[in-house]
């Protein structure tokens, strides 16, 4: 018999121990024979490491040393894992639970075709388990906006359909061995946010596909990090995208500029339905874009913020 694709489900921790404890439990259930679960712990300062240790004997616990973001955490993962001999690395955000088929059904749609080197599960919200948070999302390159398709949808069935997708979201995102090989992990210098988008473009850019499969299933319990909305989030969000379309979607400078206006304009319009202090949003916003346009990189020193 053909040998299972060794799959590497990875799980970055950043002081959210009791959301960890839960989605590993979950992930112990999972029914694919040849998968191995990974916790990277992101620098935790609340004893996460030695809790999950003492937890999960069973379970290979790596330490970062320092707080790297989504990107960098999970690129050491990543790392280990093909170092490993891993086919797939599966990113899992640590603040959800799975179906223990979810694995399985992922592994089944790419093993179909080479070229497709992303897939994501159908997500749902964890406090309402029928109510869709993710099923495949929209994404325009030249405006750098898109959504979630079935966002707050109750779940009838109606994306059922295995399909490709404009965009994937790290919350819960297989990638292949032969994509990483080909286009690189996540852009470590983007910190948090957006890096899945980017990291989306720059696979379709080399020709591979992302995937939508439903029949692989997640519960989310949605931004338990930096919260549903804050100044930081805005602060990341704008400058990382702000990077990431002009690297995947080049323009002419005056073209460009335009979509420049046009993405801040629409983030400015999305503060208005945000519960976040307006002054905060559009002072983070203001930091994000100046901090894009000096090149500043990495986490944001958010006890300096106010003074740059």
């Amino acid at each position: 018999m053909t040998k299972q694709p060794l799959v590497y489900i990875i799980i970055l921790n950043w002081n959210g121990w009791r959301d960890t404890v839960e989605c590993v439990e979950s992930c112990k259930k999972v029914s694919y024979p040849n998968h191995r679960i990974l916790l990277v712990d992101n620098g935790s300062t609340d004893g996460s490491e030695a809790l999950l240790r003492e937890q999960f004997a069973d379970i290979e616990i790596i330490q970062t040393g320092q707080n790297l973001g989504f990107s960098g955490g999970n690129n050491i993962g990543m790392r280990h894992a093909f170092d490993n001999d891993a086919d797939y690395v599966l990113l899992l955000n640590n603040d959800t639970i799975v179906d223990p088929s979810f694995v399985a059904e992922l592994v089944t749609i790419a093993e179909t075709d080479r070229s497709i080197g992303m897939l994501c599960s159908k997500i749902y919200f964890y406090d309402k388990p029928e109510v869709i948070w993710y099923a495949g999302a929209s994404f325009h390159p030249w405006l750098g906006w898109g959504r979630h398709r079935g966002h707050n949808e109750h779940d009838r069935g109606q994306y059922d359909s295995v399909e490709t997708t404009d965009r994937a979201t790290g919350c819960a995102l297989m990638a292949s061995r032969e994509l990483c090989d080909t286009i690189g992990l996540l852009r470590d210098e983007f910190f948090v946010y957006c890096e899945d988008t980017d990291w989306g473009m720059r696979a379709q850019n080399a020709g591979y596909t992302i995937m939508y499969v439903p029949a692989s299933k997640v519960w989310h319990k949605v931004s338990r990090v930096l919260g549903r909305a804050s100044g930081v989030s805005q602060y990341y969000t704008i400058r990382n995208i702000l990077a990431c379309i002009d690297a995947n979607k080049p323009l002419p400078r005056v073209l460009r500029s335009l979509r420049h206006l046009t993405v801040i304009f629409i983030s400015l319009l999305g503060l208005v339905t945000q519960n976040i202090p307006k002054a905060a949003g559009v002072k983070y916003l203001r930091l994000g874009v100046k901090h894009y346009f000096q090149g500043t990189f990495g986490k944001l020193n958010t006890e300096n913020a106010g003074r740059r």
